[in-house]
This record gives structure tokens, sequence and C-alpha cells, in this order.
């Protein structure tokens, strides 16, 4: 191709570009501003919105990722599932929605198996990744937890405070909360206690890791300690300290606990409220 024709040719390529991208924005404008975010994720109209942008952006990973959304939360994970492998199949920037559909995995549809080989492909190109405010070794390590893989899960909680600390910081409570519950499945209750204090010391009113810390106690044969643990454990739960991560409104994080799993040891330690 001759010169002149090869910069006429990169000129139409460009333009084209430029032509799908103000494209999108109007669509996004008419179909998502100004159409379905006027409505409840789980109204009709939503999806109804969705659709009219997808027949237009057939390819747009974002789209096919906010169809999805509304499904997980109404817990109809296999629907979902379908639309996020869309989002991913689609994804120009690779990691974006990958990590979103391998959190959905490990916290909403309990998939653990599956979630492990996506932040497998994630950590193998991005170690330091993140999703919703954790690095992927953090949620890589609840995955093997909930698959009693202790040792494995130890291995990658403790990459993912390393890495908060080099970046500055301080390991997250929940992280520490976890590890807590590593050592405690173990049966290392002395360590599980220190770990759960640590969480306790940067939020102190956590429910979670105060129920733990009594059950651990009472493991220990520790009555006392046990018991006045659990009351404080109802207290805080009572007033609605518990996980506070924003996804945990829609769906319960691994070893969150319940008022009744708190009522079963005032039962079981004969306690009158």
């Amino acid at each position: 191709m001759k010169p002149k024709y090869l910069k006429l040719f990169f000129l139409i390529i460009s333009i084209n570009l430029f032509s799908q991208e103000e494209n999108k924005e109007e669509i996004y404008n008419k179909y998502l501003r100004n159409g379905a975010y006027k409505y409840s994720y789980y109204r009709p109209e939503y999806q109804a919105y969705i659709d009219s942008a997808l027949v237009l952006l057939p390819k747009n990973a974002f789209l096919w990722q906010q169809k999805a959304m509304p499904y997980f939360k109404r817990k109809k994970y296999e629907l979902g599932m379908q639309y996020i492998d869309k989002a991913v199949l689609y994804d120009d920037k690779y990691d974006k929605y990958l990590s979103y559909r391998a959190f959905i995995k490990c916290i909403f549809q309990k998939n653990y198996n599956d979630a492990l080989t996506d932040f497998d492909v994630l950590i193998s190109h991005y170690n330091k990744g993140l999703i919703m405010d954790h690095y992927f070794y953090f949620y890589k390590a609840l995955c093997l937890i909930q698959l009693n893989r202790y040792e494995e899960a130890q291995k990658y909680m403790n990459l993912s405070m390393e890495l908060n600390i080099q970046n500055g910081g301080t390991p997250h409570y929940l992280e520490l909360f976890y590890m807590g519950i590593i050592f405690y499945e173990k049966r290392q209750y002395t360590e599980a206690i220190q770990y759960f204090d640590k969480s306790l010391e940067q939020y102190p009113n956590f429910s979670d890791a105060q129920f733990y810390k009594a059950e651990t106690y009472y493991f220990m044969h520790q009555k006392k300690e046990a018991l006045e643990y659990f009351i404080k454990a109802k207290e805080n739960l009572d007033k609605g300290y518990s996980i506070n991560e924003d996804n945990a409104f829609y769906e319960d994080y691994p070893y969150q606990i319940k008022k009744w799993m708190i009522k079963n040891y005032f039962d079981i330690l004969d306690y009158h409220q």
C-alpha cells in the first residue's frame, strides 16, 4: 500500500474509532443515565433499557456486567453468571470483569473451586491486584478456608497482609479475623485468640470476632471468659456491628455469625438474659 493510501487508511480507522466512542456515550446517556438508572435494579424497565443498549453495543463488557448485577443481588447466580461471562469475554482490559466474576463466585455464588481458577489467572498477571478493596490473595485465602485447605489459606492470607504492610498500611481487620479463623480451625487456640484480639483492636465492636473468641475460650474450657465474650458478641450484633463490607448487605461472608449461634451457647451455658 502506498504511503498516501496508508495514511488515509489510518485516518479512516481513527475517525471510526472516535465515532464509536462518541456513539457509545450517546447510548449510555439514552439507555443508562436517562433510562435504566432511573429505575430500581429489580424493575423490568431496568433490564429492558440494558437490552436495548446491548442491541446497539453487543460486545460492550460494561453493559453485560450491568445486566448481570441485579441477578446476583437477587441470588439468581446461574442466570447472572451467563451475563458476566459475556462481560469477561468482551473485556478489552482483561482483568476488570474477570476479577469481578471471581469475586462473585467467591462471595455470592460460593463456587470456591471455580473462583480459585479465576483468581489464579488474575494473580499470574497481577500479583498485586485488588477487587472490592482487597487483594486477590485475600479472596483466594477465603476460598481455601471454605474448602478446608487451611495451610494454603494461611499462606495466601499472609501474602495479602504483607502487601498491605509494603504499601505503608496495616493488615485489614478482616485479614486478621480470618487468620484467627484459620488457627481456630487448626485448633491452635492461643494463636487464634491473638489474631481475634488484633482484629478487635481495629474494630472493637466486631461481634463476629468476639463470638469466635468466645467459642475458642469455650473449647479451651474457660467458660467464664467464653460467656463474657458471647454476651459482648450479642450486644454488638444487636447493634449491627458485624462484617461491614458493602456487599455484606446482600450476601453473608464466610463465618459471619447469626443470633441463633449465640443463643445456642447461652442455652448450653445456662445463661438467662
